[in-house]
């Protein structure tokens, strides 16, 4: 009896998720409204379907890059929607969505109505622009097309891998001789102590071929979210859109480009101590500098170990639903949250200008935020004192790709890769929906941004959980050999 395995089937689609009109930007504390395109915002999808010994068809996901700051359920709930009417074959629950983080791509439906604004989510009247749920109900639509264009256009091909370094990341949490932490602090002051945390300059690759040997695309990861120029006002995917132009050069327009965001919670694109004193380059400069960086990786990538194809390499996939703390809260923090938020709502409600009153609060706005989340993380804990995430585990020959909806913070990402049974680890963060940031146990007790309640209702009780959950099933993958 034959028990040859069928040859692996890759697909690749692409739609661009660019806006129309006008529209507000996700990714800042005030308003931004984008009417000018750097560069187009995409959608990548990939199809991966893995060989059987009978014929019938084998495990398969369509894993999505999305040019986005994070993926709201709704988009995820949509696309599956999408999917289901409208692609034979293929299970809407396998089409994986993940985010690049850009702080250059538009707001969706829900971002800022479910955050951490009860009060000045209301905007500024900006009749003109492209609303969040029309911008929302487009991109549902363009990101089911694609995952149709990949699913449809999976042809025989093979799979190759790669390692290698790019110093991109930079833990951006300043520690002080206080032991205060603040990000972006300035390193040039006497109290500088260092930073509250590790880096991760790994990057791992996993390249497409065809049947002709031909190159026809890489899943990229690496531990920095695509935020060089996350304070402009025009739409761009950041350092995503000068690689892919790069790749384009180098090996042709059709070789795509899947962006995966490594555990890059506490990391940034921006290295402070060669900052210091120096003049930053320009946005584009800048943006420029890091696609060559990554592009040189992957040169080196396919020079080294890239080469070596695999028509039938392992193929596994596991979904499961895990249950994870969420953040406690005590009476005495509880107490002082209450009087603080009783302070702020009862002097908003007396103002003529709400939205000036918010604008003049500066700093003091965080505390306010930070008292209202905890205010609302008791209605959650009386309700449901766990969140229920989606993890999904793709064992792709010898390496493994692991996902997760939150911010991840490094020191997480490299216990995941140091206990991993898999020679290369792939971490996907902000996939298959967005729950904010997870800081260590050692971030929060330092503070600073992303580890308060405002910024996500998961804690160090969490993170634990979710390592060892992933890695047990990480680990499965390889048991039932």
């Amino acid at each position: 009896m034959d028990t040859r395995m069928d040859t692996i089937k890759i697909g690749w689609g692409q739609r661009s998720i660019t806006p129309t009109k006008p529209v507000l930007l996700a990714g800042q504390f005030h308003d931004r409204v984008a009417d000018q395109v750097r560069d187009p915002v995409l959608v990548t999808a990939m199809a991966i379907e893995g060989g059987s010994a009978d014929g019938k068809q084998g495990d398969h996901v369509v894993w999505v890059s999305c040019d986005l700051i994070g993926i709201e359920n709704e988009i995820q709930v949509g696309v599956r929607e999408k999917v289901r009417n409208a692609v034979s074959g293929l299970d809407p629950e396998l089409v994986i969505l993940n985010a690049t983080h850009t702080h250059t791509a538009p707001g969706l439906n829900g971002f800022n109505e479910k955050r951490i604004r009860p009060y000045l989510t209301a905007h500024k009247n900006y009749p003109h622009i492209m609303s969040s749920g029309e911008y929302s109900e487009f991109i549902i639509e363009q990101i089911a097309e694609a995952v149709q264009e990949a699913w449809l256009g999976r042809q025989p091909g093979a799979l190759s891998w790669a390692e290698g370094y790019a110093a991109l990341g930079h833990n951006r949490m300043v520690k002080f001789d206080d032991e205060s932490v603040v990000m972006y602090g300035d390193v040039r002051s006497v109290s500088f102590q260092g930073f509250s945390g590790p880096e991760d300059h790994r990057v791992e690759m996993m390249f497409t071929w065809d049947a002709n040997r031909a190159l026809t695309g890489v899943m990229l990861n690496l531990a920095c979210p695509a935020q060089i120029i996350e304070h402009e006002s025009f739409i761009s995917a950041d350092y995503f859109a000068e690689v892919r132009d790069m790749v384009g050069q180098k090996w042709g327009s059709n070789v795509r480009v899947l962006g995966l965001i490594g555990a890059a919670g506490d990391q940034a694109p921006r290295d402070l101590m060669r900052n210091r004193g120096r003049v930053k380059l320009e946005g584009d400069e800048e943006l420029r500098a890091a696609a060559k960086v990554l592009v040189r990786t992957m040169e080196e990538g396919l020079e080294s170990t890239g080469q070596d194809l695999d028509t039938h390499p392992i193929f596994k996939h596991q979904v499961r639903t895990i249950a994870l703390p969420l953040r406690r809260v005590g009476k005495a923090e509880a107490d002082q949250a209450r009087s603080v938020w009783r302070e702020f709502k009862d002097e908003y409600e007396q103002q003529q200008d709400p939205i000036a009153f918010g604008d003049s609060l500066g700093m003091r706005i965080f505390e306010v935020y930070n008292a209202w989340a905890i205010q609302n993380q008791m209605i959650k804990l009386e309700q449901d004192p766990f969140y229920q995430m989606e993890l999904h585990v793709l064992r792709i020959g010898d390496a493994v790709v692991v996902t997760n909806p939150f911010e991840l913070f490094t020191e997480y990402g490299l216990q995941i890769k140091a206990r991993s049974a898999a020679k290369q680890t792939f971490i996907s963060q902000l996939t298959s929906g967005y729950r904010g940031y997870l800081p260590s146990a050692s971030a929060i007790k330092h503070g600073g941004y992303g580890t308060q309640m405002l910024s996500g209702d998961v804690g160090d009780e969490g993170g634990k959980l979710l390592v060892e959950h992933t890695l047990h099933a990480i680990n499965s993958m390889w048991q039932l050999n």
